[in-house]
C-alpha cells in the first residue's frame, strides 16, 4: 500500500511539473534601467573578421495599458577588426590621442552614435512598435534596424512549446522557431533554430534564458551562417541583459 501510494505522489508530482506552463511577457516598471551587454564576432575565413563589444543602458520612461516607451544610449565599444590584411581597433574608453590613425578614423564614426539616443516603443509581447534616433545618424539606424528582440506567443508555453517569427534584414528573410527546452527555477530555456535566405543563405542556432518575472532574455547566443555572393560568414551574438 505504501509503495503504491509513493508512486501515485511521484507520478502526480512529476505531471505536474511536465505541466508547467507560463505566460512569457515584459514586465517593466517605469524607472527601471537595464545593462546590455553584447557581444558580436564575425568571421569571413580569408576575407578578414570582426569582433565587437558593446555596452548599453536602457531605461524605462513610460508605460500605457501594455505598451512601454524606452530610452537607450551606446556607452562603450570595443571593436577589433581584420579587413584586407589591415589590423584595425577602437576602444571607446580611450581618448583620442591614444589611438592609432586608424581608431581616430573610427572614432569620428563612433562619436555620433555613442551621443545619439534611441527612442523605442515595445508591448509587453517584446514586439517594437516604434523606434527613432535622436539625433539622426545613418550608422545608428542601421544599428537599430539589426537589433531585434524576440517577440514572444500569444500564449502561454511548456516544455516543447514552440513559435515561428520572421524578419527582413539587408535583403535577407530571417525565419526563426523557438522551442522551450525546460522551465525550471523562474527561467524558460529556448532553443532556438531557422533560416536564411534571399541575398544570402544558411542556418540560424541557438538558446536563450528568460527570466519569466520580469520577461527580460537574461542571455542569448545566436549563431548564423551564410554565404552571399560566393563568401561564407558566420556570425556569432551573444548578450547579456541585467536589471541595474
Amino acid at each position: 500500500m505504501k509503495k503504491l501510494l509513493f508512486l501515485f505522489v511521484f507520478s502526480t508530482t512529476f505531471m505536474a511539473v511536465a505541466q508547467e506552463s507560463v505566460l512569457l511577457r515584459l514586465n517593466y516598471e517605469v524607472g527601471d534601467v537595464l545593462l546590455v551587454e553584447q557581444n558580436v564576432s564575425q568571421n569571413m575565413g580569408a576575407q578578414g573578421g570582426m569582433d565587437m563589444k558593446i555596452r548599453m543602458d536602457m531605461t524605462i520612461t513610460d508605460k500605457v495599458d501594455e505598451v512601454f516607451s524606452t530610452e537607450s544610449k551606446i556607452k562603450a565599444v570595443n571593436m577589433n577588426m581584420l579587413q584586407g590584411g589591415m589590423v584595425m581597433s577602437f576602444d571607446s574608453s580611450k581618448d583620442a590621442a591614444d589611438l592609432d590613425e586608424m581608431g581616430k578614423m573610427m572614432k569620428q564614426q563612433f562619436d555620433p552614435m555613442m551621443l545619439a539616443t534611441i527612442f523605442s516603443k515595445m508591448s509587453a509581447e517584446g514586439e517594437v512598435l516604434e523606434t527613432k534616433v535622436e539625433p539622426a545618424t545613418p550608422a545608428m539606424d542601421q544599428f537599430t534596424k539589426q537589433a531585434k528582440g524576440i517577440k514572444y506567443p500569444k500564449e502561454k508555453v511548456a516544455v516543447g512549446s514552440s513559435w515561428e517569427d520572421a524578419t527582413n534584414q539587408q535583403g535577407m528573410e530571417v525565419k526563426t522557431i523557438y522551442t522551450v527546452s525546460k522551465i525550471e527555477n523562474g527561467k524558460v530555456y529556448i532553443d532556438v533554430t531557422g533560416t536564411v535566405s534571399g541575398m544570402g543563405e544558411g542556418d540560424v542556432t541557438g538558446d536563450l534564458i528568460v527570466d519569466i518575472e520580469m520577461g527580460i532574455q537574461e542571455m542569448a547566443s545566436i549563431e548564423m551562417s551564410l554565404k552571399t555572393n560566393g563568401m561564407e560568414m558566420n556570425i556569432v551574438t551573444k548578450s547579456v541583459t541585467t536589471k541595474i
